[in-house]
């Protein structure tokens, strides 16, 4: 099976809030690329969803980061799934697409 990303994705480990209609749910992102996110589930019914929210902030920055997505098949391996940014603004977009060019970009944890 292929794997049908485009762009590359960077190992990460934060918490995320993920608003499922108005209601938040904890998540803990594994990778970001430009495009998304995967997620898994901590504290999360199942629930089939398609758009969600997402608020959360990268490892070294202050900046809150606001995206809206689409989620994607969860893994049968985990309760994880993908996060396609549908919408994310031009500045965060930016700072986002900074993040993931630096070299010496932080990995912390939370």
């Amino acid at each position: 099976m292929s794997d049908r990303r485009s762009e590359q994705r960077t190992a990460i480990d934060l918490l995320v809030n993920k608003y499922i209609g108005e209601d938040p749910h904890l998540c803990r992102a594994v990778n970001v690329s430009r495009r998304g996110m995967l997620l898994y589930k901590v504290f999360e019914p199942d629930l089939e969803i398609g758009e969600v929210e997402l608020e959360f902030q990268l490892p070294g920055e202050d900046h809150v980061f606001h995206a809206a997505g689409v989620t994607l098949a969860e893994h049968r391996w985990a309760r994880a799934h993908g996060v396609r940014f549908t919408r994310i603004s031009p500045e965060d977009a930016a700072l986002l697409d900074a993040y993931l060019a630096s070299p010496n970009r932080a990995t912390a944890t939370g």
